[in-house]
């Protein structure tokens, strides 16, 4: 009994110091402005969705599901060299993520209302921000800042 209890708290310590060591990993990544490039996009195009339905231009929505693809890709471009089960991670994250959005953009032909995708939109963030905790807190985008360009330090 209490060699099963020094092995169980063996593996523990094991797992505890593989579970710290992950974020310190994530940091040393091969090309992390690229990352960093693609997780500002996928949060930059989730913010124009969010835009497009509360404006109900429910026809653009369509469009920004391109562009969030076109974001994936990005973040797939800067995890290509990295290992094969963290890219496996992210991966896996990341399609949960595009489908949520698709499931947005295939709602929008037929809405009226923009409550339901708001809804859907409040999950898609959620899958988006599991693909975020991958990744180091210091290269995820503030979803709240706007973007380089666009009211940053500018006056009317």
């Amino acid at each position: 009994m209490k060699r099963t209890k020094k092995v169980a708290a063996v593996l523990m310590t094991v797992g505890f110091a593989l579970a710290l060591a992950a974020p310190v990993w994530a940091a040393q990544l091969k090309s992390p402005d690229t990352v960093k490039t693609g997780l500002r996009l996928l949060v930059q195009v989730s913010n124009d969705f969010k835009r497009q339905i509360t404006s109900k231009n429910f026809a653009r929505v369509p469009r920004e599901y391109m562009e969030y693809t076109e974001a994936a890709d990005a973040l797939r471009t800067g995890i290509k060299d990295e290992p094969a089960d963290f890219k496996a991670k992210v991966e896996t994250r990341l399609k949960a993520a595009v489908a949520a959005y698709q499931k947005i953009s295939d709602m929008s032909a037929k809405a009226t209302d923009p409550g339901p995708l708001m809804a859907e939109h409040s999950k898609a963030v959620t899958a988006m921000n599991a693909v975020f905790d991958l990744f180091p807190a210091d290269m995820r985008p503030d979803p709240n800042l706007p973007p380089p360009g666009r009211g940053r330090g500018q006056r009317d």
